[in-house]
């Protein structure tokens, strides 16, 4: 996996969500299965629909610039679960040793 220099999100990255969350809201009040609201597991099987559709995009040949929007697509639903049920803190730890410890709270 490549480090990224400064992990936070640029203006484009942030652009890029708050452009594809006001295009998710959209779908609000439609006979759209994707908007309504399905609580968290929804939200976990919508971005797991949404993620393959990346993955096979990709398999058939499909350019970087359409594999990044369907990324874009992917990312925005998370972000959305978050906006809707909480952005809960990480909470796991490096220790002393500098191994790291998971807390699957």
């Amino acid at each position: 996996m490549m480090t990224i220099p400064n992990p936070a999100l640029t203006p484009e990255v942030i652009e890029a969500i708050n452009s594809e969350l006001q295009y998710q809201n959209s779908f609000a009040d439609t006979d759209r299965s994707d908007g309504k609201d399905h609580g968290v597991v929804g939200q976990l099987v919508t971005l797991a629909v949404y993620a393959r559709k990346a993955e096979e995009a990709w398999v058939h040949g499909a350019d970087e610039v359409k594999t990044l929007q369907a990324l874009r697509k992917v990312a925005a639903i998370a972000c959305r679960a978050m906006l809707l049920y909480g952005a809960h803190p990480r909470t796991d730890y490096m220790d002393a040793h500098g191994d790291w410890q998971w807390n699957d709270d």
